[in-house]
């Protein structure tokens, strides 16, 4: 960003009649290790930032943004107090995500640390090629949306979440959403999108073009989650994976993840890299440690727990620390589990092992396995778990034929695996993490259960059929 775009902004930020692409520009120069490289002269004082060591303002060195390093800046630039707060009230706002994700982002960042070394490997791609694919793989629960969400927060890029089981997982979604927001960050000219944006990837390929001669020497980041909840049926057999390009022109950089043993269709002319969390074993139990003792730390509740076991902190955190197989979901639900007061009767050595341990371990403390079966509450569980999109308690009760008492248990009982939502006034419900419906679908425990996957989509199939007669008969 050159010396006139710079105060240019600023200028414009001060009477309110600055862009998103603007501000976007700005926060990216101010904020990004590999693009803040100003260096100015305004009037008797120099600003220097380099490579997002040090920040040097006349003669005074700053380590990061903060709050007094803004106020230096913006007092070098105008040195009018209206134009300093306007600028700083801007700067405070949220990077620019698209708020189809930002709750889940929300969520996703909610007690994240660490993963330093994912950054710091991003960063050192995207320094060394001129454009690419950058893909971070690993297992279910390891945090590969966590990673992607606080990605997208701290840089402002351009976010899309694949949900197979709560939201958008097609490629006609993915191509809107990127398509929208690209338009809308780089003020491209186009008052709504093609008929043909949504077919193939054709327009994307061409939209990124255009954007490419817009970005003015920045970054163009794309992040996109989950490629392995993509509905294959959504794009063409020969077609890359949500119709990603082929050819990316200079600048433009995808960031990706997907589970480890999924392999997805993309060929690409583009430099492409993988990383992989397995390989990052100690990395990753570090940050594990650092998670448990922070939740510790945080929760009166929770220390009390660990006090009344006669462990220490440290002791507590080294044994969960090895049963966890350094997998944060493990540690989302069994955290929640000890700080509510469930398995005092065990101890920290009989916790269950990583986290589809977790799962069966949960399922039989929930009477999933007694005899008599608890048919309904099975019923019901496999319902949750194979629903498309999020559904209403009264949902659930149609499509299991179980009465409000009986779901409404079911939804007390297992609430922690679930997502909840309020949409029109309406609770909706949906399995929080895929790793969960995996363990549905394990054969030894479908085996015992008497269902099968087949059966359960046609209780859900059976009762929309009945709805749609219902519907048509009244017309």
């Amino acid at each position: 960003m050159t010396d006139d775009e710079f105060k240019q902004i600023v200028d414009k930020i001060a009477q309110g009649q600055h862009t998103e692409a603007e501000l976007f520009q700005l926060r990216q120069a101010l904020s990004s290790a590999d693009n803040c490289q100003l260096s100015l002269q305004l009037g008797k004082f120099n600003i220097n930032i380099g490579d997002g060591k040090e920040i040097h303002i006349g003669d005074r060195i700053y380590q990061e943004w903060d709050e007094d390093a803004v106020k230096a800046l913006i007092q070098l630039v105008e040195g009018n107090k209206q134009t300093i707060e306007a600028l700083l009230k801007a700067l405070k706002q949220p990077s620019y995500i698209s708020s189809q994700f930002q709750s889940l982002i929300n969520d996703k960042t909610q007690d994240f640390v660490g993963r330093e070394y994912v950054f710091d490997a991003i960063n050192v791609f995207i320094t060394n090629n001129s454009k690419g694919y950058f893909t971070i793989i690993g297992d279910p629960g390891q945090g590969k949306s966590a990673i992607l969400a606080k990605y997208i927060n701290d840089t402002g890029c351009i976010a899309h979440f694949n949900q197979l089981l709560q939201g958008p997982n097609r490629a006609d979604q993915f191509l809107e959403s990127v398509c929208s927001q690209l338009i809308e960050r780089y003020q491209i000219p186009y008052d709504s999108l093609p008929v043909n944006a949504k077919q193939d990837g054709e327009f994307l390929g061409q939209l990124l073009d255009e954007v490419a001669q817009q970005r003015k020497g920045m970054k163009v980041i794309i992040a996109v989650d989950a490629l392995d909840e993509v509905d294959a049926n959504s794009y063409r057999d020969a077609a890359n994976i949500l119709y990603l390009p082929a050819h990316l022109p200079d600048g433009v950089y995808f960031i990706l993840t997907r589970r480890r043993d999924v392999e997805v269709p993309l060929t690409s002319f583009a430099p492409m890299q993988t990383l992989n969390l397995l390989d990052y074993q100690t990395d990753s139990k570090r940050d594990v440690g650092t998670y448990i003792a922070n939740r510790v730390g945080r929760s009166e509740n929770l220390r009390q727990r660990v006090d009344v076991r006669g462990e220490t902190v440290t002791e507590f955190t080294n044994k969960i620390v090895k049963k966890s197989e350094n997998n944060f979901m493990y540690l989302r639900y069994i955290l929640i589990d000890i700080e509510s007061g469930l398995y005092q009767d065990i101890t920290l050595e009989q916790f269950p092992q990583g986290l589809q341990g977790y799962y069966d371990f949960h399922w039989r403390r929930m009477g999933m396995t007694t005899n008599p079966l608890p048919d309904a509450k099975i019923k019901i569980v496999y319902i949750l778990g194979e629903v498309k999109q999020p559904v209403s308690r009264q949902q659930i009760c149609d499509f299991s034929g179980e009465d409000t008492r009986t779901v409404q248990t079911v939804l007390n009982e297992w609430e922690q695996f679930l997502h909840e939502l309020l949409k029109d006034n309406s609770r909706r419900y949906s399995v929080y993490h895929a790793s969960f419906r995996d363990f549905l679908h394990r054969k030894d425990i479908l085996e015992k259960t008497g269902l099968t996957i087949p059966g359960v989509h046609q209780l859900i199939a059976k009762d929309q059929l009945n709805k749609w007669k219902n519907r048509h008969r009244h017309e």
